[in-house]
Parts: C-alpha cells; structure tokens; sequence
C-alpha cells in the first residue's frame, strides 16, 4: 500500500536546459545553412548531439516522484530511468531540512546521496549501517511524518 506519494517538478532547471538546448539547436541550424547542406556541415552533428543530450536530460532530471510503501521509500526520476528504493526499517532518523541552489539532480553528498529536482525543502535520511540520503520534496513535513509513521508501525529489523 502507498501510504504517501508525490509528484515535482523542476521548473527552474527546466527552463534553463529548454533555453541550453533553444540555443544549441538554432545554432546547429545556422551553421548547417539550409537543411539541405547539413550533412555537409562539419559544426552541425556535434552541436545537434549536445542538443539531444539536453533534451534527455530534460527528460530525466526536470521530475521526481516520492513514494512512501509499507516497508520502503521509492525516488524514481523522469521516466523511472533513475529509481531508489530505501528500506524505511534501515532508518535511524528522519530531519527535515533545506535543500541549496546548488544541488539540483541526484548527487553524491558527504555520507550519501541527494536526490532532488528544485530548490525546495527535503527530507534528510540518516541510516542506521552509516550512509545517508537527502530527498527533496515541495512537502517535507508530510513526507516526514509519513515515513516516521511507517517506522512506528512496521516491523522491526532484529
């Protein structure tokens, strides 16, 4: 059963990459000319490339959705290409906390990982083997009085 699930979108990091990838496409165009003579353009290929990988990343790093399950927490980014399942019975303690304009994306941070898609607030997970995992969500407070409920009332791990 899904106890808490929720949806974001980034669109701050969506526009700058719509506006990364509007100026690399015109660019690739100006320089093959006319769409005729693309082939023949040596600058053409590499700034479409570029182009379409700002297109994917558009794709895979501009939503998040946050689901809270019986025994887990699951992160899937963009079409679910990215996903992270946390066992909530391997949590220790639950933080609420504030996400930096810096770290936008899924991230390697000191002890763990981040996993976010706007500057927002989030939810800091410490485990109890060690590690950690930030989740960045636009409702912190319920994300952590979900996953602290389930702590509550899942089994324990002996």
């Amino acid at each position: 059963m899904d106890w808490y699930v929720r949806s974001q979108t980034g669109w701050g990091l969506r526009w700058i990459l719509l506006g990364a990838f509007g100026i690399l496409f015109y660019r690739a165009r100006l320089r093959a000319g006319s769409w005729g003579s693309i082939p023949d353009s040596p600058e053409f290929w590499p700034l479409f490339v570029a182009a379409l990988v700002l297109c994917l990343a558009i794709v895979v790093f501009t939503s998040m959705t946050v689901t809270v399950k019986d025994m887990e927490i699951e992160v899937s980014m963009g079409l679910d290409l990215f996903r992270k399942r946390i066992p909530i019975s391997g949590i220790s303690i639950v933080e609420e906390v504030r996400i930096p304009w810096h770290s936008v994306g899924i991230k390697k941070i000191p002890g763990g990982w981040l996993f976010s898609v706007a500057i927002s607030g989030g939810v800091d997970l410490a485990m109890k083997k060690g590690g950690r995992f930030i989740i960045g969500c636009e409702d912190p407070a319920g994300l952590e009085a979900a996953i602290v409920d389930r702590m509550v009332s899942s089994p324990r791990e002996g």
